[in-house]
């Protein structure tokens, strides 16, 4: 796993050695706008082909997104309110409604071209559910999908939230996985659009807190041989 800065700089191993799987980088504790920003710049070079495949893990400060779907964004305070108690509201053009974000939390964002590891959009969304529910389970929570809506969950009570878009045949956004960060952020705003829903995560589920290095290297492992997998099936 390489980290942010060696990406931006250009201080990495040779893009040979990145071929035939994604490209893991550790973004650690980073600002929603400078992580959008970067996602944009990252987006453009691998859809250029300048870059592999690509997975950013990262925790963000409290932040409240908007999706492209004007009737899910709905929050329960003004903006003028939210960025009093130093929240964000940041407008996006990933998939879905309103979410939020904060450090606990881990996320995942696979910029890639989907065609070159033989995905559709639906079997890419099932991936980075599957993703999701390997990390949970390494909390010791196990997680359902439900039709209609994306993301997983605990019975009737979601624990991660799932957005993307699709540009130029290249991914970017991905899923936030609630696994220790405080759920009082989520008190600002209707998740996903979805009246009466009730947002958990790990801790509240349970689950046994695993230091986020050693789920950052879970999350490695995992889409590695996910990815690798479903371009093997694919060339089948």
């Amino acid at each position: 796993m390489v980290q942010i800065q060696e990406l931006l700089s250009g201080n990495i191993p040779s893009m040979q050695d990145f071929d035939e799987k994604p490209l893991c980088v550790d973004c650690g504790l980073m600002d929603y706008q400078h992580a959008l920003s970067v996602q944009l710049e990252l987006h453009e070079r691998v859809a250029n082909e300048e870059l592999p495949a690509l997975l950013l893990i990262c925790e963000h400060l409290p932040v409240i997104t908007l999706g492209l779907h004007a009737q899910h964004n709905q929050l329960l305070c003004s903006k003028e309110q939210l960025e009093a108690m130093d929240i964000q509201v940041v407008p996006t053009r990933r998939g879905g409604g309103s979410t939020a974000h904060n450090p606990g939390q881990l996320v995942l964002y696979p910029i890639m071209k989907l065609s070159a590891f033989g995905f559709r959009i639906a079997t890419f969304v099932h991936a980075i559910e599957q993703l999701g529910m390997q990390v949970l389970k390494q909390t010791e929570v196990s997680t359902i999908r439900k039709a209609r809506y994306p993301g997983l969950w605990v019975e009737d009570k979601k624990i991660a939230s799932l957005g993307t878009q699709i540009h130029r045949g290249v991914s970017m956004h991905g899923i936030a996985i609630n696994l220790y960060n405080d759920l009082k952020l989520f008190d600002y705003i209707v998740p996903c659009g979805i009246e009466g829903v009730q947002m958990t995560n790990a801790i509240r589920e349970g689950g046994i807190r695993i230091p986020m290095e050693q789920l950052k290297d879970i999350v490695q492992a995992s889409w590695t041989s996910m990815c690798l997998r479903q371009k093997q099936t694919n060339e089948n």
